[in-house]
């Protein structure tokens, strides 16, 4: 079963609602479920905690022997995250854990990095030289994925009698990058679940957002392709385009028919000069199709 993100808080002296036997009982609407698989990459020096963390976050475990990783290993967790008031989104997280030397990390970057959603650089807060690091490890890093949220964390709280990094030498590092900090402890566990749900809430909601925008820029093309689409062989009459896609310029229509059809993905049956009916190819359907963010149920 899944971990469920909670965004809010609960005081532990709350109750239960108890209704009166003759009330009706309350009906809260099903939340809309979606569905997506998400890469998660971590990055940083050699015994900086990156699997400990992973462990405790994964497992609820903590090893105190230094768990050395070799090439690159990968953890997966189902969680539940929570988007506005009605979403919930099911994640598939896989957690990637990379090996610190700066060698190995050259030698897989491509494949290490590409489809990363998000990026965790972590720093030891013993060694200043792990979190100076960071400015090589993920600038490297986003030349592969892209623009995707990265979070900074400065294991090894519990130590702080051993703090070598002053909270300006870390916001200094952050800042070039965006990247909100979160201070860990992979021993005691402190805000490590943190760290992780606050990231994937973050590609939860980077990935709405996207969605949003590519709505907006959804011009005539992929409506058009949309409707012709849930029609299947019937097509549409010209006609009926006018009265579904209200305003649309003639010329406008016809300029995007006539570039549909020249690529493929519609054909146009002409009834007479000036009446036509536009049907979908298998290939316009093959093209609504798209890689989307979230998974199919």
């Amino acid at each position: 079963m899944g971990r469920v993100i909670d965004v809010g808080l609960r005081s532990h002296d709350e109750t239960a609602y108890t209704r009166a036997p003759d009330e009706e009982p309350c009906r809260f609407p099903m939340p809309i479920v979606r569905h997506m698989k998400a890469k998660l990459a971590l990055m940083g020096e050699g015994g900086v905690g990156k699997t400990s963390l992973i462990r405790r976050f994964v497992l609820n475990e903590y090893q105190d022997t230094y768990l050395h990783t070799v090439g690159t290993r990968v953890s997966k967790v189902e969680l539940t995250v929570p988007h506005g008031a009605d979403t919930e989104v099911q994640m598939d997280m896989s957690i990637f854990d990379i090996m610190g030397q700066r060698g190995f990390k050259d030698l897989v970057r491509e494949t290490y990095y590409h489809g990363a959603q998000g990026l965790m650089g972590v720093a030891d807060l013993t060694r200043k030289d792990s979190l100076y690091a960071l400015n090589e490890w993920i600038p490297s890093a986003l030349e592969i994925a892209g623009d995707v949220p990265v979070y900074l964390v400065v294991n090894k709280r519990d130590l702080e009698e051993r703090r070598a990094i002053s909270e300006e030498d870390v916001r200094h590092v952050a800042e070039a990058f965006a990247a909100p900090i979160v201070y860990t402890s992979a021993r005691t566990g402190a805000l490590v679940d943190d760290a992780f749900n606050a990231l994937a809430i973050e590609i939860v909601d980077r990935a709405f957002r996207q969605d949003a925008a590519r709505a907006v820029e959804r011009g005539l093309r992929d409506k058009v392709l949309l409707l012709l689409d849930k029609r299947g062989s019937i097509g549409l009459k010209k006609n009926q385009f006018f009265e579904i896609l209200r305003g649309v310029n003639f010329d406008d229509l016809q300029n995007e028919l006539r570039r549909l059809e020249g690529e493929g993905l519609l054909t146009l049956l002409w009834h007479g000069a000036s009446d036509f009916t536009a049907v979908i190819t298998p290939r316009g359907t093959a093209a609504t199709k798209r890689q989307a963010t979230w998974d199919e149920e």
